[in-house]
């Protein structure tokens, strides 16, 4: 009889560790799942179609990130450009008032004008070369290059009113004589997929030519030896440059707080999209911490119990063998 009886204990205790390894396993999963709040750490341990769904949406959400973090940087320039382009707004007017309020020649007063003037000039150049990081903001998708000579704007005393053709370099640029398609080509950014804005402002458009051009024009009013009628003409030609200047300067003012109100639109939605995406992923993935510590206490219990079933098992097959 004795022999049955064994077979039957050694069956028992089998179970039972295999019952033990099953809950210990449980006990395992369950407290990954408590402190890493997802249900696996491995994608092949989630259903193909729930496996498919994180990649792309992981993958959507890299791409948006990418969009927001172009976005930040061209945000940052554009702050340089709204702070500059209200800077040239005010000395396109202040340098317009000093040629109409002064259209004839007076000896006495010349010098004062040309040090106002040259005092413009320094500072509209030191507007059009600011740098944002390592980048010329001004010079077109010429990055690396300060767009405008300082040298070239202060000597140039033989101005003219004519502007240059798209291409072509201005006298004041640092890289003339010649042609540049970069010095005329504005920065763009990729907000989203196929959706592209253009944000860059050049030192070779209209206005800024029309700017240096009628500070020019003020500077050889100026000079010893100007006559009477040279010194009229000049300030005409001036006065008539800045006040078209101030116009397309404001403009372009205008189309960066444009570009500021999109980008700041095109960001809300990004991170929209974001935590959205992010939502999803948690739907698959994330776990109810409450209930898991509900069945990690109720699996503990059970352990317990099953850790003395099988010692009872295991010390009544030692005695019936003894």
């Amino acid at each position: 009889m004795s022999g049955p009886t064994t077979i039957s204990a050694l069956g028992l205790q089998l179970f039972s560790v295999a019952s033990l390894q099953s809950q210990l396993s449980n006990l395992n999963l369950l407290n990954e799942q408590l402190g890493s709040s997802v249900q696996h750490n491995d994608l092949t341990d989630y259903s193909p179609l729930d496996s498919e769904n994180i990649i792309n949406f992981q993958a959507a959400i890299t791409q948006r990130q990418a969009y927001v973090s172009s976005m930040n940087t061209v945000n940052a320039r554009l702050g340089v450009y709204d702070t500059t382009l209200g800077d040239l707004s005010n000395i396109a007017a202040q340098v317009s008032q000093l040629a109409t309020q002064n259209p004839s020649q007076d000896s006495s007063n010349t010098g004062v004008i040309q040090q106002q003037v040259l005092a413009f000039m320094n500072q509209a150049v030191d507007d059009l070369n600011q740098k944002v990081g390592n980048r010329y903001i001004y010079a077109g998708t010429r990055y690396s290059t300060k767009p405008v000579d300082l040298n070239s704007v202060l000597t140039n005393l033989t101005p003219s009113a004519s502007l240059v053709t798209p291409n072509t370099l201005p006298s004041y640029d640092s890289q003339q004589p010649g042609t540049s398609a970069a010095a005329w080509t504005k920065d763009t950014v990729n907000i989203d997929a196929g959706n592209t804005l253009t944000y860059g402002v050049t030192s070779t458009q209209d206005g800024f030519q029309q700017l240096i051009a009628g500070m020019q024009f003020i500077n050889a009013a100026t000079q010893t030896g100007t006559s009477a009628a040279t010194y009229q003409s000049d300030m005409s030609q001036a006065a008539t440059l800045l006040n078209s200047a101030l116009q397309n300067i404001q403009i372009y003012n205008a189309g960066v707080a444009e570009a500021t109100n999109t980008i700041k639109q095109e960001t809300d939605t990004q991170n929209a999209d974001i935590s959205s995406l992010q939502q999803q992923i948690g739907n698959i993935q994330n776990v109810d911490l409450t209930k898991v510590a509900t069945q990690i206490n109720l699996l503990q219990t059970q352990l317990q119990a099953s850790y003395s079933a099988t010692a009872t098992i295991t010390q009544d097959s030692i005695l019936k063998y003894l």
